[in-house]
């Protein structure tokens, strides 16, 4: 079967599901505050208008046949002032120009609306219409509360998560013990080492493989939830104890040969890096590897490994979440819609257990918000998936502080340099932190000035 044809039979497959269980929805009368202009057409902010279609507007038009749905992006794309404009000016605008209803948001942007007032508090309503917000994972609500000042504004119908996958036959071969959920990186990095066989050619054996330093570097660091910035993303701040340790881990791996990346001043893409990875574990030839939940079905399907995983590695200050999970889609209403009703149809439809059970069943590389119902090649690790919560605290510096992209760009390179020159010897940890932050400065200066 044709790539084309198998997508329009999983089409055809979601659609029928959704008229199947929408005979058990029950009609509820809102509010007088959410009564709507009566227009019944409803305008939602989606970044890709045909995904959209195919992943929920047909969906939702089979529930809600009455329900005009108009999809609207970032009209100002190509203009010279908007290229410049940071991401929260650009939403702004569009929210001016395009007035839209319901809006899907990532958790930055929906912080960041939140706190200007701009989304409108779903809680009397969820109340009101007795919505089901137990079945969601740990720390989902608390999260968006969190992020909303005390308030929920939206709700988050998937979430992302990273996750060690293991060789069980590589370890028992080794005599070593299986990795555990909540390890720290200290841990993984010493148990990743003792996989290398002493060899420095291609048949090298790591315990992983990543692109390059800085890769295991960001790993490492926003696990920690460290930040590059003073709060107003002026000045570049490495010389903490924290980055002290990161940088030491980072350094560490690379010396007792735990992870294989590319050489100094050597950079290639991240994603033939990681297929190569991928392929290297499926092929039994390295023992660990992170990735998302998809990863699951793809270990099912491509080989008959014996297999598991565990949660990523923690922060020791907040044992019980993880950066490296996130809520991906936030559904919200705009405080200014004039169709408020149909829009809490809308996101109440969206975040429902039907919803979750066509997501867990669709095999992204993203995990229903809601528990009730997991991917089947999950169903046997549901203890991992949902026990490290989303964190509530950790902001998006680049978003947050408007950190131009170009900064790192020309901060990549000097990291990977400053390494690698810790791993070989010739600078200490204190002096490749200083002179970097040095250099970071100066790159951030110059590129602020522009």
């Amino acid at each position: 079967m044709r790539r084309s044809d198998t997508r329009q039979a999983s089409i055809l497959l979601l659609f029928s599901v959704v008229l199947l269980i929408s005979g058990c929805f029950e009609n509820k009368p809102l509010s007088n505050e959410l009564s709507g202009d009566g227009s019944r057409k409803l305008k939602i902010y989606y970044p890709y208008v045909e995904d959209f279609h195919v992943k929920y507007g047909r969906l939702f038009n089979s529930r809600y046949p009455n329900i005009e749905i108009e999809v609207i992006q970032s009209t100002d794309a190509g203009e010279v002032e908007f290229e410049s404009a940071s991401a929260l000016e650009k939403l702004n605008r569009m929210l001016e120009r395009e007035k839209p209803d319901v809006l899907l948001l990532n958790q930055d942007e929906y912080n960041e609306l939140s706190s200007l007032g701009k989304l409108y508090h779903l809680e009397p309503i969820m109340k009101q219409e007795q919505f089901d917000a137990e079945g969601y994972a740990p720390g989902v609500i608390d999260m968006l509360r969190e992020r909303g000042n005390g308030s929920l504004f939206g709700l988050a119908t998937t979430l992302n998560a990273r996750f060690l996958y293991y060789n069980v036959d590589m370890f028992k071969d080794k005599q070593m013990d299986l990795p555990v959920n909540s390890m720290q990186w200290k841990e993984v990095i010493e148990l990743a080492a003792r996989f290398h066989n002493g060899r420095t050619d291609e048949n090298a054996t790591y315990g992983f493989i990543d692109n390059e330093a800085s890769d295991v570097m960001w790993s490492v660091s926003t696990t920690m939830g460290l930040q590059l910035f003073d709060a107003e993303g002026k000045n570049v701040l490495l010389q903490s104890d924290g980055w002290k340790q990161a940088f030491q881990l980072t350094v560490d791996a690379i010396q007792q040969k735990s992870v294989s990346v590319r050489p100094s001043g050597q950079s290639g893409d991240p994603g033939s890096r990681y297929i190569m990875a991928m392929n290297k574990f499926l092929n039994g030839d390295i023992p660990m590897i992170m990735s998302d939940s998809s990863f699951a079905s793809r270990i099912g399907e491509s080989s008959k490994m014996n297999w598991g995983m565990v949660s990523a590695p923690i922060d020791p200050a907040r044992v019980d979440e993880s950066t490296l999970t996130y809520a991906t889609q936030i559904f919200a209403i705009a405080a200014k819609s004039d169709n408020k009703q149909d829009a809490w149809a809308f996101v109440s439809f969206m975040n429902g257990v039907e919803m979750a059970k066509i997501i867990s069943r669709t095999g992204g590389s993203d995990l229903p918000a809601r528990k009730e119902y997991l991917p089947r090649s999950l169903e046997r690790d549901e203890e991992t998936l949902y026990m490290l919560k989303p964190s509530k605290h950790r902001v998006n510096e680049q978003w947050k502080k408007n950190i131009p992209e170009s900064f790192y760009q020309a901060y990549t390179p000097m990291l990977n340099e400053a390494l690698h020159a810790v791993a070989s010897g010739e600078k200490t940890l204190e002096q490749a932190i200083a002179e970097l932050e040095q250099q970071a400065q100066v790159e951030l200066d110059i590129i602020r000035k522009r």
